[in-house]
């Protein structure tokens, strides 16, 4: 009976620790945005792509590279998460408040398939280029998001020149 009640306490006094222990997906997480850092990738909490005026729920990733420059205005979202928004070119995605020049499709029609699939929208700024990503995936696909955003920041810079 003794044996019993000093199990019942050590679990009583470990079952706390436990829960404060990362999981395996928040470990991955972490790494991702560690390894973005280092590449001088910034990552920010916002809104859905297509996420309305009135929606105010900060529930998506947004990684994203800054332009580099400071007379680079463009602002444009493409998304492939809802229905919202107008038809692109490219299967299964859609424009939301405006359309891209034509003279983005070409890269970004080389991006779109080497992105992660789980990237749900790529999204230019003000501040600069980057994509809504809900970090499925492990360092290998911070490098390919890095080389993703690269191309699209030189294609902007190469736009407004």
């Amino acid at each position: 009976m003794v044996w019993l009640l000093i199990i019942f306490c050590l679990a009583v006094a470990v079952s706390p620790l436990m829960w404060m222990k990362s999981s395996p997906r928040q470990q991955q997480v972490m790494a991702n945005r560690k390894k973005a850092r280092s590449l001088t990738i910034n990552v920010n909490i916002c809104k859905q792509a297509d996420a309305s005026d009135s929606e105010d729920r900060l529930d998506a990733i947004f990684y994203w590279l800054d332009w580099q420059q400071d007379n680079l205005n463009e602002s444009w979202v493409l998304h492939r998460r809802s229905k919202r928004g107008w038809e692109s070119c490219f299967d299964g995605w859609r424009w939301i408040n405006q359309e891209a020049d034509k003279a983005w499709l070409e890269v970004i029609g080389s991006i779109i398939d080497d992105l992660p699939s789980s990237v749900n929208a790529i999204v230019t700024n003000k501040q600069g280029i980057g994509v809504v990503w809900d970090e499925r995936g492990d360092g290998v696909a911070v490098d390919n998001l890095h080389q993703c955003l690269i191309k699209l920041r030189d294609k902007g810079k190469e736009i407004c020149i």
